[in-house]
C-alpha cells in the first residue's frame, strides 16, 4: 500500500540507485578523482538544492562538508534541482577532487559533518566522464496525498492532507493523460520554461496507488520542468474533487497553458525518488 512506501522511506528504506560506481579509490596519482554521492534529505528547512545567496540549501551544506574534508573548494553537480520544501530519497550528485583522502575516511567525515536532515546513502568513485545531470536518463518522483485526513498534524510537511475525499478513478484517468511524448509547458513555471529550452519530455509512467488511507502518485519521465509534478498533481486533485473532468489535463497539455485555475500541490508531499542511468525496460 502507498502508506507502507511512505513509512519505509521515513525509516530509511530507500529505493535502489543506478549510479555506475567503480571499484577502488578512483583517479590516477596526481589526477583529479571523479566521485559521486547518493543522498536523501528532508527538505523542510532548505530553500532547495541549488546555491542561493543568504539561504540554506542542500548544495551549500554538501559543498561545505566536502570542502572541509578535501581541504579545497568543491563544486557538486546534482542530477537536478529540488525546490524549497521538496524531499529526496535518491538524489545523485557528482564532483571532482585532487584530494587523496580515502573514500572510507571521506564517508565517515561526511556522516559527521552533514546536518541531520541530509543522509549520505553512498559515496564512491565513478568513471571519469560521469556527470550526475548529463548522464541522467530518467527520474521518478513520488507524491503522497491523504484524502479525508482527520488529524494530519504530524505529517503536514510529509504529504498533502486534504479534508475531503477524492475519486480515485477520475484522478487516475487524469494522470494517464500525461503518459507519452508530451509538451509539459502547461504545467511548468514560467521560469522553468525559460531556463530549459525545449519543454517536450517523455513520460514513461504516471500512476496512482489508492489502496490505503494515504495515496501515492508515482511519475517517471526523461526529465521534468520546474514545478511540473506539483502543478500536475494539483490539477489531478481538482479532477478528483469533481471540479474538473479528467480530459482537462490533456486539454491543457495540448494548449500549452493552464486553461483552468487551481492550486499547486504543496512541496512537502513531493519526493525525488530515483534517478536512472540505464535505459528503463
Amino acid at each position: 500500500m502507498a502508506e507502507s512506501e511512505l513509512w519505509a522511506a521515513l525509516l530509511g528504506d530507500f529505493p535502489p540507485h543506478q549510479v555506475p560506481f567503480i571499484e577502488g579509490e578512483g583517479g590516477a596519482d596526481g589526477q583529479p578523482r571523479r566521485l559521486a554521492l547518493v543522498l536523501a534529505y528532508e527538505g523542510t528547512r532548505f530553500a532547495g538544492w541549488q546555491l542561493q545567496p543568504g539561504k540554506r540549501t542542500v548544495q551549500e551544506e554538501v559543498e561545505k562538508a566536502l570542502g572541509t574534508l578535501c581541504d579545497q573548494a568543491v563544486r557538486v553537480e546534482a542530477s537536478g534541482r529540488t525546490d524549497a520544501g521538496v524531499h529526496a530519497l535518491g538524489q545523485v550528485a557528482s564532483f571532482s577532487t585532487t584530494s587523496r583522502l580515502s573514500l572510507e575516511r571521506m564517508r565517515r567525515g561526511l556522516a559527521s559533518l552533514l546536518p541531520p536532515d541530509v543522509n549520505l546513502r553512498r559515496l564512491g568513485a565513478v568513471p571519469a566522464g560521469f556527470h550526475a545531470r548529463f548522464a541522467c536518463l530518467a527520474k521518478t518522483y513520488r507524491y503522497f496525498l491523504w484524502p479525508g485526513a482527520s488529524a494530519p498534524l504530524f505529517l503536514k510537511r510529509r504529504l498533502w492532507a486534504l479534508r475531503q475525499g477524492l475519486d480515485p478513478q477520475a484522478l487516475a484517468a487524469a494522470l494517464a493523460q500525461v503518459v507519452g511524448e508530451r509538451d509539459l509547458a502547461a504545467f511548468a513555471s514560467r521560469l522553468g520554461v525559460v531556463e530549459e529550452g525545449s519543454t517536450v519530455r517523455r513520460v514513461m509512467a504516471a500512476e496512482l496507488d489508492a489502496s490505503g488511507p494515504v495515496w501515492r502518485v508515482r511519475i517517471t519521465g526523461s526529465g521534468f520542468l520546474r514545478h511540473v509534478v506539483r502543478n500536475l498533481v494539483g490539477a489531478c486533485v481538482q479532477v478528483g474533487m469533481g471540479r474538473l473532468k479528467p480530459q482537462a489535463v490533456g486539454e491543457m497539455l495540448a494548449a500549452g497553458r493552464r486553461l483552468y485555475a487551481g492550486p499547486k500541490a504543496p512541496a512537502g508531499g513531493l519526493y525525488l525518488s530515483r534517478v536512472y542511468y540505464r535505459e528503463l525496460s
